[in-house]
């Protein structure tokens, strides 16, 4: 009797295994799964295409900022030799003023005396 137990100990032992073998097989994913996984693929490609336009419109705007900053410090040396130039014919023209005004003295002046 022992012996008839043991034995159906066994089988159901057997059994018991094969149900929890089978149990843990993966099976296909279902249509839920499946949409998961590529909603999961879908989202992560998007956000590798954001981190990548943005790390390009990043380069994109210090290019531009580069480039301003240069055209900046370009109007300036330009706004600076305009400005000596204007100055440099400013002193010009008042010293020019300052001698027509003392050849218009000295002829009151001689015009005076006769």
């Amino acid at each position: 009797m022992k012996n008839a137990f043991n034995r159906w100990a066994l089988v159901l032992a057997a059994v018991a295994a094969v149900a929890v073998l089978n149990a843990c097989q993966k099976k296909d994913p279902g249509p839920a799964e499946a949409l998961g996984k590529q909603l999961d693929s879908a989202v992560q490609e998007a956000g590798k295409q954001l981190e990548e336009a943005g790390n390009k419109a990043k380069e994109q705007s210090s290019d531009v900022g580069s480039k301003l900053g240069q055209a900046m410090d370009q109007v300036k040396v330009e706004a600076q030799v305009a400005y000596e130039k204007t100055k440099e014919g400013a002193k010009e023209l008042s010293q020019q003023a300052g001698e027509k005004m003392q050849q218009a003295g000295e002829k009151i002046q001689d015009a005076a005396k006769k």
